[in-house]
Parts: C-alpha cells; structure tokens; sequence
C-alpha cells in the first residue's frame, strides 16, 4: 500500500493576483525605519513582515507601509503562504496561518475576492489533512477550519460555515483517535498532556497571527497549564505579551524558555529583538551574539541574526563592528535591508575620517 504523498493532492488554490509596484527605492530611509526605537511596541507582531522568507518579508512591510494599503499585495502574499504550507510531505500551520492572515487583510478593499480565497483555500487544506495524515497536518487543516469559519467574512450559519465547521469537528476527531494510540496508565497521560498543550500551542499561534493577541495569550497559557516544559509555548507566548505591551512579562517568558533550552539560537535572538526596541542596547547584542554562537550553519538564519548584531552596533556608534556584521550578513543573503544598513555604516565611517583629518 502506497502511503499518501504531496504529489498526489491537488494544487494549492491560488488567486493569482500580482503584488503592486514599488512605489520608492530601497535606500538608506529603509536603515532608518529599521533602527527607529519603538516606544510602543504593542501590535508590533506581524507576521508577514518578519517571516524569514527574504521574498515574503520584503512583500510583507512593503504591504504594511503602502497607504492606501493595496489588495493585491495581501492576496499575492496570500498565494505565496500558501504554496509554502505544503512543506516536506505535511502541511504547516505556521505558513497555513499567515494564508489567511494575508487573504483576510485583502478584505477590506477586496471582500469578495478574499473571502473566495479564503474558503477555496480552507476546502483544499482539510482535503489535504485527511490525505497526508499525520499530527501536523491534521492539526494544521483543523486549525485552518475552525480559523475561517469564526470570520465575519464566511458569514454566521452559512452554508460554507456549516461546512467548514463539520470539517474541523472530523479533523479534531482523527487527531483525538491519535492521542489515544499508544502506552497506557501514567506513560500515556503524559503523552496526551505533552500533546494537548502542543494543540494549545499550535491554536496560539494561529491566533497570534490573526492579530488576537489576547486570545493567542489565553491558548498559550492553556498550553503551559497542559505542560509547563512547553518551550515552544514559552516562547510564543512571550511575542503575545509584547503585542499587548507587557514588556516585561515577556522578557521574564522569554527567561522561562530560555532556562529549558539555553541552547536555543532563535529563543536568544528573539529576546535580543525585544530588547533592541526597547533601547537596551548591550543585552541586545550580547543576545544576538549567542544566537550566532548556537546557530545551526543555514545561511538564512545566521543572515537574520548577523543583521540584527549590525543594527546593535550601529545604534551603539560601533560602526566598523557593524559594518563587518551587516557584511557577513548581506554575504549570506543579500537583501535591501543590508545594503541599507552598509550604505548608512558608509557614510558614518567617512564622516567620522573627515572629521579626524
């Protein structure tokens, strides 16, 4: 027997819309948005803007600074999360979310060729789901269900809501059939408690991205009452604690997860992050200089951390410290942000010569 595969679903449902033309060139301003001190940082989580994709990142901030916002650039951004939720023979929640992040944001210049998109996209991934099996994907296409059928835009006791609903109410069941496969007394409760609050963590996510950070906290809490050892959980919840502007519970989450895991490069960049905005400079980069130590060797990655230990060194008037990172970085993967930010280390360098001369 054939065990299911991605090349045996459909296509990923696509609107096909084309995001609009760049309005400005990137240049040193983009340096300067980028090193701006946030003094309110609440609702500062978006997830489009801050994905790790280069091309999804950049789409993503140029749609959030574009005034009158464009619905073709969220239903581009759309399509392109989209492609990406079908990942290594499993869905992915963590793009699935930002589909429809991307799409409902489309709405509101564009309700109907959003809520087309929407719907299309949630009847593929439940199909989807039920074809690959699976914890992630099953949990990634139930999530998506319960997400689209609780928008205003599907309309309450539609007949695309019923349907949506049902689909989610059979994928939760598939996923409870799988909690219940295994050891039994203590052993198995532990696995199920371990399971729940990655259920819990999963659904916070999905919120977070959907810009409810209160809901996405309560889920993630729910998470860490299931198993308080939920790193993951730590970790998201201390993005929706920054989103609500509760600076410092989030630092003391972001410690929470850091003790289970030292080890973890991205948990030290992201507190890093939070602590570069709020202008404390020298954790910043002693955070983001950890990142880099525990890093996995993925370009991508230590391109991200490599920028924001420029960033940390430029604001503290390091600047050829900060050159040589932002050119590490713009090595590993070129992007406007690091050109910018080379540009502008430039520019204090010579200043800085003219003024010894």
């Amino acid at each position: 027997m054939t065990s299911p595969s991605a090349s045996t679903l459909a296509p990923v449902p696509q609107t096909g819309r084309q995001p609009s033309p760049e309005t400005e060139p990137a240049d040193r301003s983009l340096w300067a948005q980028l090193l701006a001190v946030v003094r309110d940082l609440s609702g500062a989580f978006d997830a489009l803007a801050s994905d790790p994709d280069p091309e999804i990142r950049t789409l993503g901030r140029r749609a959030a600074q574009r005034r009158p916002p464009n619905p073709n650039d969220y239903l581009a951004l759309g399509d392109r999360c989209a492609r990406r939720s079908l990942r290594d023979n499993t869905l992915d929640s963590g793009y699935a979310a930002k589909t429809i992040a991307a799409y409902t944001r489309a709405a509101a210049a564009a309700p109907h060729a959003a809520r087309a998109a929407l719907l299309d996209y949630a009847g593929w991934i439940a199909h989807a789901g039920r074809a690959l099996g699976g914890y992630e994907a099953l949990s990634a296409a139930r999530l998506v269900c319960e997400r689209v059928a609780q928008l205003d835009l599907v309309g309450s006791d539609s007949p695309e809501q019923r349907r949506l609903l049902a689909d989610a109410g059979e994928l939760r069941e598939r996923l409870e059939r799988l909690f219940e496969d295994g050891a039994g007394g203590v052993v198995a409760e532990l696995v199920i408690a371990e399971r729940q609050s990655r259920l819990h963590c999963d659904e916070g996510q999905m919120q977070l991205r959907q810009s409810r950070p209160d809901a996405a906290l309560a889920a993630f809490d729910r998470a860490l009452a299931a198993d308080e050892q939920n790193q993951r959980a730590w970790l998201w919840r201390a993005l929706a604690l920054t989103d609500l502007g509760r600076f410092d519970e989030a630092l003391a989450s972001y410690d929470r997860a850091l003790a289970l895991d030292p080890n973890s490069a991205g948990g030290w960049n992201s507190k890093g992050a939070l602590l570069l905005e709020l202008g404390r400079l020298a954790p910043a980069l002693d955070c983001f200089e950890r990142a880099l130590v525990l890093s996995p060797d993925v370009s991508t990655v230590k391109a991200v951390y490599w920028l924001n230990a420029g960033k940390a060194l430029y604001m503290l008037g390091r600047y050829q410290q900060a050159r040589e990172a932002l050119a590490e970085s713009h090595r590993l993967e070129p992007t406007a942000e690091s050109a910018a930010g080379l540009a502008a280390c430039d520019e204090q360098l010579a200043l800085a010569a003219k003024g010894g001369e």
